[in-house]
This record gives C-alpha cells, sequence and structure tokens, in this order.
C-alpha cells in the first residue's frame, strides 16, 4: 500500500499483482512494467530497513541512507537524474546534489547550502523539548521543509515520503503499518502539491503573524492542518475497514462466492480463516477441532486453504496465519486500492 501510493503520486501506477510478482522476483518482460515491479520492490526494501533503525530519522546520514538504499536496489538505467532542461545524468546513490535545481515553480536552495541545511533541519526538528502533539503537527512541518531543501537531484519525492513513514513510526501512531500517509497524499494529490508549492512561499514583510523566518510560516502551517487530516481520514479509513466482524463477514463471502478454488469447502476453510484472524495463528495439527471434522477432513481443508494462498506459514510444519494474496484484496478490503486494480487497467 505505501509504495503502491508512493508511485502514484509520481504519476507511476502499478498493478498490485505485479508488485506481489516482483516480491516474488517475477519481473515482467515489458520494460516500463519491469521499471515499476523494480521501483516498487526497492521502495519496499528501504521502508523494511527503515523500520529496524533507532536513530534519529532527521539526522543527514540518515536521509542520505534512505536515497542511496533505494536508488542501490535499482539497474543502473534507472539511476538517472534529470536536469532543468530535461536532460538524464547519470544518478550516484545517496550522493547530495552538486548543482542547482528547478522543478516546476520550485527552486531549490543553493546546493552549496544543502549540506547545512540538512543541520539546521536536525537541529530544528529533534529537540528533546517538544511534546508527542508538537512531534505530530511537526511530521507535516518536516516533510515540506525537507522536500523544499530538496537534498538530492532526484528522487527527493520519494525520500521525504520514506522518511515521513519513519517518523510516524518512531511516533508510535503506524498502527504497526496499518494505515499510509502516502495513501492519503495521494488521493488529494493536486490539493497535495498545491499546499506543498504554497508552503515554498517567502515570509510576507507586511503580515506580522507570517513568522520571523525566510518563508513563510503562515502556509507551512497551512500545510500541517492538511497533513494532519490527511492522518486522521487515513486513521478513520483503516479502522472502519478493521472492524472485526466487518471483516469476518467479508472473508466469509469471498470464499463462499468469489473464489471458485475454495467454494466447495467454504464452511470448512471460512472457519480456518476466521480462527487465524482472530488468534493471529494456530497450530495446523488444531485444523480438525477448528472445523469440528476428522483428522483427514481437517487436513483436507487446511490443504486447500494453504493452495489458494489464504493462509500461509514460514515452514511445511510451521503454524498457519492468514494470507493476504492480491487476488483478496478488492473483497478484505474495498477502496483500499482503486478497483481498477483488479480489471487489468492502468489507469484511474
Amino acid at each position: 500500500m505505501h509504495c503502491y501510493y508512493s508511485n502514484l503520486i509520481e504519476g507511476q501506477q502499478t498493478r498490485i499483482q505485479d508488485i506481489e510478482a516482483a516480491l516474488k522476483k517475477d519481473f515482467a518482460a515489458e520494460p516500463k512494467k519491469r521499471g515499476l515491479q523494480q521501483l516498487s520492490l526497492a521502495h519496499l526494501e528501504v521502508q523494511r530497513w527503515a523500520a529496524g533503525q533507532t536513530g534519529s530519522p532527521f539526522a543527514a546520514d540518515f536521509i542520505r541512507e534512505l536515497h542511496r538504499r533505494f536508488y542501490a536496489q535499482l539497474p543502473e538505467s534507472m539511476r538517472v537524474g534529470t536536469t532543468s532542461k530535461g536532460e538524464k545524468t547519470p544518478l550516484t546513490p545517496g550522493q547530495l546534489r552538486d548543482r542547482d535545481v528547478e522543478v516546476g515553480t520550485h527552486v531549490g536552495p543553493p546546493y552549496e547550502l544543502v549540506p547545512e541545511l540538512l543541520s539546521h533541519f536536525q537541529w530544528c526538528y529533534e529537540s528533546a523539548d517538544f511534546s508527542l502533539i508538537q512531534r505530530i503537527i511537526a511530521i507535516g512541518a518536516s516533510h515540506h521543509r525537507l522536500a523544499w531543501i530538496h537534498p538530492f537531484r532526484d528522487g527527493n519525492g520519494r525520500v521525504v515520503r520514506l522518511f515521513s513513514d519513519a517518523l510516524i513510526r518512531q511516533l508510535g501512531i503506524d498502527g504497526g503499518g496499518l494505515w499510509s500517509l502516502s495513501r492519503g497524499f495521494a488521493r488529494e494529490r493536486s490539493e497535495y502539491y498545491q499546499r506543498l508549492s504554497n508552503a515554498d512561499q517567502e515570509r510576507s514583510s507586511t503580515s506580522a503573524d507570517d513568522g520571523r523566518g525566510h518563508l513563510s510560516e503562515r502556509t507551512l502551517w497551512d500545510f500541517c492542518e492538511f497533513t494532519l487530516r490527511v492522518m486522521a481520514d487515513q486513521i478513520a479509513f483503516m479502522e472502519q475497514l478493521l472492524d472485526l466482524d466487518g471483516l469476518e463477514r467479508r472473508i466469509e463471502h469471498y470464499v463462499r462466492v468469489v473464489d471458485a478454488q475454495v467454494a466447495p469447502g467454504a464452511d470448512r476453510v471460512f472457519l480456518l480463516l476466521r480462527e487465524a484472524l482472530l488468534r493471529g495463528e494456530f497450530p495446523r495439527g488444531e485444523a480438525a477441532r477448528i472445523v469440528n471434522a476428522s483428522e483427514r477432513t481437517g487436513r483436507s481443508a487446511l490443504t486447500l486453504a494453504i493452495e489458494a494462498g489464504l493462509l500461509v506459514s514460514d515452514t511445511p510444519k510451521a503454524p498457519v496465519r492468514l494470507g493476504l494474496p492480491a487476488k483478496v484484496h478488492e473483497t478484505y478490503f474495498p477502496q483500499l486500492f482503486p478497483g481498477n486494480q483488479f480489471t487489468g487497467s492502468a489507469t484511474g
């Protein structure tokens, strides 16, 4: 979900099935589709790495490492930067930009100032005196300010969103990764870019409430309010989507109506899936008890669920847990992704 919507913000839509295939190292032969798969896989790998980090997400070394790891995952043909004139030049993963940039209406600060600006950025945002509420408000502020610094020649948007994901996780409000700021920004893409651009404005010399720094404090606050609203919307959406009673009903509908492979054994398969949903995982030997049948019948139901990808485990004898292949997303989690993800369309 995170990488799908981060790609979408960049104007690049990757089908969920293609991301799932990339995780299995099954890449498309068509170059454009393969490239989108590689971008998605790079995002997932960096996000996984960032989830294990305990240092400051505001540190320049951490930000550079996000960029380095992302581009290091890509083939050399995709490690390119684009100049303001549209020229493609080689890009070194993790290297701060060595030239001035202009992207749309945004003119980045002089490249010579980038190291100093990153140091100032860390000093501003990692103060131990900030309350949790202040740190949550600062998610939006730091998101914009890092984007404004534009530390790298290319890939800044992706790095900033990975940075914000890491910050949200460290603040302990990510719900175990079950909601995505990128999804909210992607669904409000035009407003997201407009408010980012607005916050690039210089401070008004005629307004007493516009702060004392170089950039407008009022427009930054507008972006912070927008970010907080997006976060609250996404948390509320996922809370509703993951309501256990509703999710249980949708899982039952899937095995009875949607998936012809398991429909003949839907009664018993559903009991196994419900057990995994409520308990997290269960030993394989409990299948017969769960379906209230013989050992042989329990094993058959378990095998059917595993072969359909609806239950998964780390090893052939390990406990099983709920599987979430791409094919179930539209039923289990309606509106999590655009409906056309599951019809083969590449638009919308």
